[in-house]
């Protein structure tokens, strides 16, 4: 009868552990999975259709996002990721051999360096560079601006594109991976 309560004790704590492994990984998951969506979908229908207008109605319309992207659905899914992601990391390290770990890790590698870090580095200096052209602007202003803004902040969204893609793969390969 002792040893099973003493049995009792400790697996509490085990199945605990893995509870919340599992929850904090789906939520890096999730929070990723989103992200990168989002950034995937910017690459493949907003720049495309912003790409057509004059640049007038480019660099405003690219201040309209810009202005209002930051809303808390977008942070949700944009701090949520690189939040779940250290978490999942942390949780996982009394297990930092094994494949699940390695994922996670590379995952956090991926994100935290390629998308969030690199947004907060490099797309929003630009956004606030383009913010601060008027909309009364001459039209050579507004082609400089442009032409400074579009194909820069095109390759560095393809670059979190693909960063974040790739470690929501390894996300979902983590959760597949034993234990």
């Amino acid at each position: 009868m002792a040893g099973s309560t003493e049995h009792r004790d400790v697996s509490v704590p085990v199945e605990l552990g893995a509870v919340v492994r599992s929850l904090v990984l789906v939520g890096a998951t999730l929070t990723t999975g989103l992200i990168s969506g989002f950034f995937y979908a910017y690459a493949c229908s907003v720049t495309r259709g912003l790409a057509l207008l004059p640049d007038d109605r480019y660099v405003a319309a690219m201040q309209a996002i810009n202005a209002t992207v930051r809303n808390g659905v977008f942070a949700f899914s944009f701090f949520g990721a690189a939040l779940f992601l250290i978490l999942a990391l942390v949780v996982h390290v009394p297990r930092f051999r094994s494949r699940r770990f390695a994922l996670i890790a590379l995952a956090c590698l991926l994100y935290v360096g390629g998308g969030f870090v690199l947004t907060l580095g490099v797309n929003v200096p630009m956004n606030e560079e383009l913010a601060r052209v008027g909309a009364d602007a001459s039209p050579e202003v507004l082609a400089r601006a442009r032409e400074a803004y579009e194909d820069p902040c095109n390759f560095w969204n393809g670059v979190r594109t693909v960063c974040s893609s790739l470690a929501f793969l390894a996300l979902i390969a983590a959760c597949f991976s034993r234990r």
